[in-house]
């Protein structure tokens, strides 16, 4: 309440001066409150990958029909390498198109002109625009139990290496991951001797992830002795000799899958006495040449 002898427009000059108190006030703080606002990290804006199917359609002609390919190549290797399955055209990568992967001049029957520019491995030269689609690369492959590089060739650490080192002509009809195709271990193997690559090639770990729980008192070598095929081996350690039919039957068609538990290393672990005579103790008449001898 404003004293009686006031005047009424006294009133008037006090709503300007807050008025004005407040703007001047909300000048001053306004910087401050800025500066402490959490600002969201903006998201950065993929590149755009050049989309050249329908400019390809000259390249597929040709690079799937053997008939054509042969009127300008002679060496039956090179031959083989030209020539796309149609089928890998209707891939995932090979929907792409040509031109969109392997640049060159697309919509050209000029063969000279088509192959200007023409990329060979583009992972070489465009390796950041896989890594559009494929951005989720894991360093672990659980399914198949496998450890993977990715982190080292995408950000640098492992100089040299491509996705198509590991992955082959995906367009093509070689694509280890999809399954399509086996990429056997001595490729990774030849590879690395190639490249002098310190990857500890004795070192299964380095890229398997093992399925057993005795890592700790077994290496894979102990058993496994194929590069190519995990189930071929020949233990080096077991606390009984394997003789006879012993020796010519699965690990696990004795032991629990995948931690070799289950057994007492004797007889009646997996065989039931037929008779009621003796006891358990099957060795007292049986050998592991066979039940009869």
């Amino acid at each position: 309440m404003l004293p009686s002898h006031w005047p009424k427009w006294t009133v008037i000059l006090i709503g300007l001066a807050l008025a004005v108190f407040t703007i001047l006030l909300a000048l001053v703080l306004e910087p401050a409150a800025q500066a402490l606002m959490p600002w969201p990290t903006p998201t950065a804006t993929l590149p755009a990958l050049h989309y050249a199917a329908p400019q390809s359609r000259e390249c597929i002609l040709c690079h799937t029909n053997p008939e054509t390919l042969r009127q300008t190549v002679t060496d039956a290797a090179e031959l083989e390498r030209l020539w796309i399955d149609p089928a890998d055209v209707l891939s995932t990568h090979g929907r792409l198109g040509c031109v969109t992967c392997h640049r060159g001049t697309g919509g050209t029957t000029d063969l000279a002109v088509a192959h200007q520019g023409l990329v060979k491995d583009p992972t070489l030269h465009f390796e950041h625009e896989c890594t559009l689609c494929h951005r989720n690369l894991p360093d672990e492959i659980p399914g198949d139990r496998l450890r993977t590089p990715h982190s080292s060739v995408v950000h640098g650490l492992a100089q040299g290496v491509t996705c198509s080192d590991c992955h082959g002509a995906v367009g093509h009809g070689f694509d280890p991951v999809s399954g399509q195709v086996i990429c056997p271990m001595n490729v990774c193997m030849d590879c690395h001797k190639t490249r002098n690559l310190p990857a500890e090639l004795q070192d299964c770990n380095a890229c398997h992830i093992g399925p057993h729980d005795v890592a700790a008192v077994l290496s894979c070598s102990d058993c496994h002795t194929s590069t190519q095929r995990w189930n071929e081996i020949h233990l080096a350690v077991h606390p009984v000799e394997l003789t006879g039919w012993h020796a010519q039957i699965d690990c696990f068609d004795c032991h629990d899958w995948p931690n070799f538990g289950g057994l007492r290393y004797v007889c009646s672990d997996c065989h039931k006495r037929p008779h009621d005579f003796g006891d358990d103790n099957c060795e007292r008449c049986h050998t592991p040449e066979g039940w009869n001898k």
